[in-house]
C-alpha cells in the first residue's frame, strides 16, 4: 500500500474553512492516517468556541477519504478522539473513486455577482434540494431580498463590534505585501475587488475609518451585497441535527458543496446569519426548519459568469503535513 502524503494533502486542502485559515494537518503515525486541526489557526473572536475550525476539519477530511479513493485506497475506519480536533483513519486497499472528487477542483467560494440562470439548471437545483434534508431552498425573488436584508443589517452589526472586525483584517489579503498573500485569507481578487476597492475596503474596516465612516452613516452603502444577492438563483439554508459532531456536520457541508459544483453552482456563504442567534432563530421560524436541526450557514448561490476568473489560495503542501 502506497501513499503519496503530499499529494493527498494538497488535494484534502482543497476543501473549504472559515475565513480560508487552512487550520487541518495531516500525519501518519501509529500505523493510521492523522488529521489534526491547528489551534493556532481557531478565530479567537469569531469562533470561541471553536466550533467553526472542527466544521473546517470534518470538510478536510471528507476532502482526505475522497482523495484517498483517487489512490486507490480507502479508510476502513474513521474514529474521531475525543478531544474533537482530529480524526484517525486506519487505510486499507483498493477504495471506491467517488466522482465528486472531480469537483475538487471546480469547486469555489464565488464572492461575487452570479451570471444568470437557465431555467432547466434552476429545476435541476429545485430537483435537488427537495431530496435533501438537510437544506431548505428560497427561491422567490422576495423571499431572496428578505434574507438580503436580514444578511445587511446582522453583517452591520458585527463589523460595528470591533474585534470582530480586526480580526477579519488580519485575515484579509488586501495587497501582495500582505501576510499570507497567495497562501491563505481572503484575497482582494477572491472576493472580487480591484486594486483600488481593495485599498478602500482597508479604510473603511480599518480604525478609525470604520468609526468615522459609520457615525456619518456611509459604512452600509460601502460594505453593501444587495446587488449581488439579487443576482443568485436562490438561497439554501443549510441545516444539521443539533447535537451533530461538528467534525460529520462539516464532511456533509463538503459534499453538499461539491454536489452544488456538479450541478453547475457555486456558493457565497452568509454566515453571520447562523452566527447570530437572533438572525438564525428569524430564519429557522420564517422558512419552518425542523425543531430538531440548527442553522450551519446560508448560501447564495448560482451559476459563476463563464468569463470569470476564480482564485484559490491555497497552503503548500510541506506546509500541511506534521510529524
Amino acid at each position: 500500500m502506497t501513499l503519496d502524503l503530499a499529494l493527498l494533502a494538497a488535494t484534502a486542502n482543497l476543501a473549504p474553512s472559515v475565513h480560508n485559515t487552512q487550520p487541518t494537518r495531516w500525519a501518519l503515525g501509529d500505523g493510521a492516517l492523522w488529521l489534526m486541526a491547528d489551534l493556532a489557526r481557531q478565530l479567537p473572536v469569531g469562533d470561541a468556541s471553536g466550533r467553526d475550525l472542527r466544521v473546517s476539519l470534518g470538510a478536510a477530511l471528507e476532502g482526505t477519504i475522497l482523495a484517498l479513493g483517487e489512490q486507490g485506497l480507502s479508510a476502513r475506519t474513521v474514529d474521531l478522539p475525543g478531544d474533537g480536533v482530529s480524526a484517525r483513519l486506519e487505510l486499507g486497499e483498493g477504495g471506491p473513486r467517488d466522482l465528486l472528487i472531480e469537483q475538487m477542483p471546480q469547486r469555489c467560494t464565488w464572492r461575487r455577482g452570479f451570471a444568470a440562470c437557465p431555467a432547466s439548471q434552476t429545476q435541476a437545483l429545485a430537483e435537488w434540494a427537495l431530496v435533501q434534508s438537510d437544506i431548505t431552498l428560497i427561491g422567490n425573488p422576495a423571499e431572496i431580498e428578505v434574507v438580503s436584508t436580514l444578511n445587511e443589517r446582522t453583517s452591520l452589526a458585527f463589523y460595528r463590534q470591533a474585534p470582530y472586525r480586526r480580526e477579519l483584517v488580519t485575515w484579509m489579503r488586501l495587497a501582495p505585501t500582505d501576510a499570507g498573500y497567495g497562501a491563505d485569507g481572503l484575497s482582494a481578487e477572491a472576493m472580487g475587488m480591484s486594486r483600488f476597492e481593495a485599498f478602500g475596503a482597508g479604510l473603511v474596516l480599518g480604525d478609525p475609518g470604520f468609526s468615522i465612516l459609520d457615525t456619518f452613516g456611509l459604512v452600509v452603502p460601502l460594505i453593501s451585497e444587495k446587488r449581488r444577492t439579487a443576482s443568485a438563483a436562490a438561497v439554501l439554508l443549510f441545516h444539521r441535527p443539533e447535537g451533530e459532531n461538528p467534525i460529520n456536520t462539516g464532511r456533509t457541508l463538503y459534499r453538499r458543496q461539491l454536489e452544488l459544483s456538479a450541478l453547475g453552482f457555486q456558493v457565497w456563504p452568509m454566515s453571520v446569519l447562523a452566527d447570530d442567534p437572533e438572525s438564525a432563530a428569524e430564519l429557522s421560524a420564517r422558512y419552518r426548519l425542523p425543531a430538531s436541526d440548527r442553522l450551519i450557514s446560508a448560501w447564495r448561490v448560482g451559476p459563476v459568469p463563464v468569463s470569470a476568473k476564480s482564485r484559490r489560495e491555497r497552503l503548500p503542501a510541506e506546509a500541511l503535513i506534521t510529524t
